[in-house]
């Protein structure tokens, strides 16, 4: 959907209702950047590292080994007391010292609540400054509040123009079910979708599903499963269909061709028939033909006798 991804020292933001899945793309991008051998630092304000470790571990992100093996830093910031501008300098601090190439901040709008939203907004601005200096990737959310009204269109701390890629997360709820969809609003620099895919997570890890639509209506969840299911269906009745019409088509050919087989066959038959027909009269001609000019001469024999007077 990003058509292949972001560059190095991005700021990303994911933005989304609670339960929309925020911090679980952001322990996918964590895992990923330590299997490359980058060294990162996730900074949790609303959970504590232990406890952000044991939640991604239900979806098969497995960060415990990454920060056995020093790779991943993970910082309760809830930890750390005082200002906003405290909590930007003491998060440089700690990604400096890991030598941190990839930051996660989940969530940033947290900010907020700290301090004033004009404080809370040039922390936030300062904080992707830092981290472009740095030549750091890092991975911001903002959590979107259902009650406030608060929709795609901006977030609490108005860094969404400040990001280079934003990332939407939201719900569709249908057929008595929630589902999640995920799009992407703006990609500086990069190519990217502008369709809304299903976002799937199980204890296998996290997909993405194409989304059907019907009678102009988007299809997710047990809509898109039935929709796929009946799709299966058709394409395999119309297989056998079409599978049970060559075998008619090849019986019919079989036997055309066993006709056409027996069909030359007899013409070949009356044309060697027409053949000797056509001998046979011309040889019965030839001995008439010999047969009156035999009799012709014994005939004329005695007339070859001169007459007497």
């Amino acid at each position: 959907m990003l058509g292949g991804g972001y560059y190095r020292g991005a700021s990303v933001l994911i933005t989304g209702f609670p339960g929309t899945a925020k911090t679980t793309l952001s322990g996918a991008f964590a895992e990923a950047a330590c299997q490359r051998g980058e060294r990162t630092m996730f900074v949790s304000f609303d959970s504590d590292g232990t406890e952000v470790i044991r939640n991604l571990t239900s979806v098969g992100i497995r960060l415990d080994r990454f920060v056995k093996s020093g790779l991943l830093r993970m910082v309760s910031a809830r930890t750390i007391t005082g200002s906003a501008e405290t909590l930007l300098v003491r998060i440089k601090s700690i990604a400096r010292e890991h030598k941190a190439r990839c930051v996660v901040i989940d969530p940033v709008s947290t900010l907020s609540r700290i301090g004033n939203e004009l404080t809370a907004h040039g922390v936030a601005e300062r904080l992707i400054d830092w981290s472009k200096a740095d030549s750091v990737t890092l991975v911001c959310t903002s959590l979107l509040d259902e009650m406030s009204g608060q929709t795609e269109g901006g977030t609490p701390l108005q860094i969404s123009t400040l990001a280079d890629t934003w990332i939407h997360l939201n719900y569709l709820v249908q057929a008595g079910e929630r589902n999640r969809g995920m799009s992407i609003i703006k990609s500086r620099g990069t190519a990217h979708s502008n369709q809304v895919r299903e976002l799937i997570l199980s204890d296998s890890g996290v997909t993405l599903a194409d989304i059907y639509t019907a009678g102009g209506e988007v299809l997710m969840g047990t809509l898109r499963w039935e929709k796929e299911s009946a799709e299966r269906v058709a394409n395999e009745v119309a297989e056998v269909a079409g599978q049970l019409k060559r075998v008619s088509l090849d019986a019919e050919e079989a036997v055309l061709e066993v006709r056409a087989k027996s069909l030359q066959t007899e013409l070949v038959a009356k044309q060697v028939e027409k053949s000797l027909l056509a001998r046979t009269t011309e040889s019965r001609g030839r001995e008439l033909a010999r047969g009156r000019t035999r009799m012709g001469e014994l005939r004329g024999a005695d007339a070859t006798i001169p007459q007497r007077k």
